[in-house]
């Protein structure tokens, strides 16, 4: 199949094992996860990329969780 995959991602912590709190919620909250990635360099963060229509749910998971998330920010 040929086209764009649209995805919202959102930013949690790596070192402080935030990102493994989250996935984990995520994936028992049933949110769909498109894919993820990991910043090889400092800041070390997770960016995990999900459906636009499960993104809003995810976020209020995550607060109501206590874990900090963000909005991805271009680093180089």
């Amino acid at each position: 199949m040929v086209g764009t995959k649209v995805s919202m991602p959102i930013r949690v912590d790596y070192m402080n094992k935030d990102y493994d709190k989250a996935f984990d919620l995520l994936m028992e909250n049933k949110i769909n996860i498109i894919y993820k990635t990991v910043a090889s360099v400092e800041p070390y963060h997770a960016t995990i990329h999900l459906s636009p229509e499960d993104s809003e749910k995810a976020k209020k998971i995550l607060n109501d969780a206590g874990i900090k998330w963000s909005e991805p920010v271009p680093f180089y």
